[in-house]
């Protein structure tokens, strides 16, 4: 039951109108009908609002769906390569250092490679989500390891993600891992307080903030600017071999 539907019944409800021939009574009777007329108008308006706030609140509450055929612009820069520097096929894929969704893609991407080494390269970009308290730094400490070469980087990359979870007990468990792969520790973690390095943290997640991606999540891809509509073998497999015809 709507608003108009509660209070319009007083419209309809007969009222006490003196139906007289004086012209006192006419001019009463015309005024009741204003004052009527008026109530109506005013239903209405609410109705209209209501209607029309109700509307706005479901659209807010609606996932934003991306469109299959856009084609995000988006700079490789400074951003760590996986695969194949050369490769027609570009992967982006933002991601975060403690979300399980981000782990889980590891083992897409590792598929991907094994199956397109000489098609496809992986750009790999942080979105660092603000509740995960412990990704900026585990990010930083992974990016500061590509100053010991882009192995070391991978390495840490890899089993950083791997072990997600221990981030929450200690925010510098990349370092344990750092000894564990061979990494001069020490050198990491002055590397990792460079300015510079946050500076590109903090670009790549401006990139995908002023996109116009619908949905800001992780783990984000793109397959040569387009997003795949699923996370799963099949689907990027059917998105590379679309986009290796139009080489």
């Amino acid at each position: 039951e709507n608003y108009y539907d509660r209070n319009g019944r007083k419209v309809n409800e007969p009222h006490n109108l003196n139906l007289g021939t004086s012209k006192s009574n006419l001019s009463d009777i015309n005024k009741q009908l204003k004052d009527l007329n008026i109530t109506v108008r005013d239903l209405k308006k609410s109705v209209a609002i209501l209607e029309k706030s109700n509307k706005g609140a479901q659209g807010k509450n609606e996932r934003p769906k991306s469109d299959p055929n856009k084609v995000y612009d988006i700079a490789i820069g400074n951003s760590m390569i996986e695969g194949d520097p050369n490769a027609p096929i570009t992967i982006i894929e933002w991601m975060d250092y403690q979300w399980p969704y981000c782990a889980k893609s590891m083992g897409l991407i590792d598929d991907i490679l094994k199956k397109y080494p000489k098609d496809v390269k992986v750009v790999l970009k942080n979105f660092p989500l603000s509740f995960h308290k412990q990704a900026m730094k585990a990010a930083r400490y992974v990016m500061a390891a590509d100053r010991q070469g882009r192995d070391k980087y991978l390495a840490l990359h890899h089993k950083v993600m791997d072990n997600y979870r221990g981030l929450k007990q200690n925010e510098d468990l990349p370092l344990e891992y750092a000894k564990e792969l061979g990494i001069d520790v020490e050198k990491l973690k002055a590397d990792m307080n460079d300015p510079a390095i946050q500076a590109q943290i903090d670009l790549e997640i401006k990139q995908m903030r002023t996109s116009g991606i619908p949905r800001l999540s992780v783990p984000k891809f793109l397959i040569n600017g387009r997003e795949p509509q699923g996370r799963s073998l099949e689907v990027f497999t059917a998105m590379i071999e679309e986009e290796l015809k139009k080489k």
